[in-house]
């Protein structure tokens, strides 16, 4: 699809709590995604977000201008979207539409220091699931996950964000770099861990957003649950297993407040 936000997107990326993730990439080619609820549509066709504890997305930013925005609504609905970060706004109109979304009206620690604008590229198509679907691609990645599991001597997952994984209810998105040179990022709804190095992914949007992707290729997986508690996880896709693709994990990061961006694996 063109760069056109149609009604139920929008609608969705107006909701207060919908989640939404923004994917990045370094220098490197490297993704890195997280939750980011600020994300609006302005009224000028652009979307809007504000700059908020988000010190490795603000890096990328500064080297690499191509972005993805993952959706999932209430309905599990689920979009795609890539653009072009066209830079962070101290003052003005778009700072002072993001300091007045509730989000960050009453948070507790401040409102955005900046407003991001991202031009939009390319919206997919839409990818639902009814929730008999949801539930059925949940058990079967739990399936795959019991023949799959791997536990290695330097555990990438502490056994708190390996929880948060293993929650039907937790919201997943995951990146990775497409052909075109930007990020792909798409939401999850059957991601759980298999041991402490490996996720597992097994629904409609692991198969489109991966489609075309190499094993070898690097991905991070961000996650969410209702508290708000957020984690991402990064490692290599490893192709898939009876129908579902593998991650083998390296590295895992708090992605909420207090701490986001610190490192949480054994690696440091």
């Amino acid at each position: 699809m063109a760069g056109t936000l149609n009604t139920p997107l929008r609608t969705a990326l107006d909701g207060q709590l919908t989640p939404k993730f923004l994917a990045t990439l370094n220098t490197n080619g490297e993704p890195n995604c997280v939750p980011v609820i600020t994300i609006h549509p302005y009224h000028d066709g652009t979307l809007v977000f504000g700059e908020f504890l988000m010190q490795k997305t603000r890096a990328n930013l500064g080297v690499c201008d191509t972005v993805s925005v993952a959706v999932l609504d209430d309905t599990f609905t689920g979009w795609s979207i890539k653009g072009r970060f066209r830079g962070f706004e101290t003052r003005g109109e778009r700072l002072d539409f993001v300091n007045t979304l509730p989000l960050l009206r009453y948070n507790a620690y401040t409102g955005a220091r900046a407003a991001g604008t991202i031009e939009i590229i390319e919206v997919s198509s839409a990818i639902s699931m009814s929730r008999h679907s949801v539930l059925s691609s949940y058990l079967r990645a739990r399936a795959v996950a019991a023949f799959s599991s791997r536990n290695a001597r330097r555990p990438c997952m502490p056994l708190q964000v390996a929880e948060k994984f293993r929650r039907m209810g937790a919201v997943r998105a995951a990146a990775c770099r497409d052909r075109d040179g930007f990020p792909r990022a798409f939401p999850l709804l059957a991601c759980v861990p298999a041991g402490n190095n490996r996720l597992v992914l097994c629904d409609p949007f692991t198969n489109a957003g991966l489609n075309g992707v190499a094993p070898g290729a690097r991905m991070a997986v961000a996650v969410i649950t209702r508290e708000p508690i957020a984690y991402q996880v990064k490692g290599a896709y490893a192709g898939t297993r009876a129908g579902a693709a593998l991650i083998e994990l390296d590295a895992c990061y708090s992605a909420s407040p207090p701490l986001p961006g610190q490192r949480l694996d054994s690696a440091v």
